[in-house]
């Protein structure tokens, strides 16, 4: 794409760093269509977008019509369809099971990123990226139209409770009625707790943490001496020793309290940068990706925390808001690194950042843990 269009790394850089702001700032309003149409209907409108937007990268021939390609159809077309509308729609078909049910989701779209990426890969090499473009938003377009026939919004419309329980289960149950209903807190509610804010710097302290050294976890190695190839090899480590992680943290996160499980392995975090300072063989790196492998789990177990704290009733509208203010607040920060190893020729400095960051961050889950998340039966 760079060779075809006459451009730099940097510009096109430039467009996915706009659109990135660009899926923050409309957060909300992603929530509140989810909230007012069902995720479905976002599911299926979101993919139709993505896919018509690949599509039409086939036409582009400038940094102008490759921006407006991904602000107006590609950008938010792939948030809505990959992140928001499946995320609405597992919280409000599990409870008991609902940070399993989401780590699944999230371990679903890493392993199918590892599959698709290299077989995208594969057709650029013997077709071109253009022709590839238009396979992709063919291939979108059809997953999402057959997908959105599938899926229902909530285990209501199919005579069911959350977690698949039927009629008969919420009567034996004793669970009265009023208390089954869709019910839970305003976004205006929400938004007033002390536990959203403490989510939101939570979350934006993690993310600005692993999106920074996961940008540079290669640079870092190889500024202590490893080769590009090996320092690959580590990054790919990393990448598979998430799956397993995502999914015993979501197992862990539906049996003890969310945020005191973040809280912990916010300091799993901490450590491995400080392994990672004083690291200077395999056996260190190695030592470093085991520790820092919960970190891709903040999502799942993030919006599970959500839907239990404040319902399912307008969780859709409440994740729009605290995901647009987390991206916003995260955004920027893996520049940073690069900024402190232009002036200082290392990474050191940055390292130690991270590492108190962490530990900051493992106060603030902590404290968010004191609050108590309120009863299933009652918010659903």
């Amino acid at each position: 794409m760079e060779e075809d269009l006459g451009l730099g790394r940097d510009s096109i850089s430039l467009v996915f760093a706009i659109t990135g702001l660009q899926v923050g700032l409309l957060a909300p309003i992603a929530g509140i269509l989810a909230q007012r149409y069902g995720g479905r209907k976002l599911l299926l409108t979101g993919s139709i977008s993505a896919g018509l937007g690949y599509i039409f990268l086939f036409w582009a021939n400038s940094l102008f019509s490759l921006y407006m390609v991904f602000a107006i159809f590609i950008s938010l077309g792939f948030n809505w369809s990959i992140f928001q509308a499946p995320t609405a729609i597992t919280n409000a078909w599990f409870s008991k099971r609902k940070a399993l049910a989401l780590a699944i989701l999230s371990a679903g779209v890493g392993l199918g990123g590892l599959i698709i990426v290299p077989t995208l890969e594969a057709l650029v090499r013997a077709s071109g990226w253009r022709a590839t473009s238009v396979v992709a938003g063919v291939v979108i377009i059809i997953t999402g139209v057959i997908t959105s026939a599938i899926v229902r919004n909530n285990p209501e419309e199919k005579g069911l409770s959350p977690d698949g329980d039927s009629k008969e289960f919420k009567e034996k149950s004793k669970v009265p009625d009023s208390k089954i209903e869709l019910t839970g807190l305003t976004a205006k509610e929400a938004i007033r707790t002390p536990l959203f804010w403490l989510l939101l710097l939570g979350v934006v302290m993690w993310l600005s943490a692993y999106g920074s050294l996961g940008l540079h976890f290669i640079p870092i190695l190889v500024s202590k001496g490893e080769s590009t190839r090996n320092a690959a090899l580590f990054a790919g480590m990393y990448a598979i020793s998430t799956f397993p992680m995502v999914l015993i943290i979501g197992w862990l996160s539906d049996r003890f309290n969310g945020n005191l499980v973040l809280s912990v392995f916010a300091i799993f975090m901490a450590l491995s940068v400080l392994v990672l300072k004083s690291a200077d063989s395999a056996l260190g790196f190695i030592f470093t990706v085991l520790l820092i492998s919960p970190v891709e789990s903040v999502w799942p177990v993030f919006w599970a925390i959500l839907g239990r704290s404040y319902g399912r009733k307008y969780f859709d509208t409440i994740r729009g808001w605290i995901y647009g203010m987390v991206l916003l607040g995260s955004s920027g920060w893996s520049y940073i690194p690069g900024l402190l190893f232009e002036r200082t020729g290392d990474y050191e400095l940055w390292l130690t950042i991270l590492v108190y960051l962490m530990l900051i961050t493992s106060g603030v889950f902590f404290v968010a843990s004191r609050y108590p998340v309120r009863n299933t039966n009652q918010i659903n």
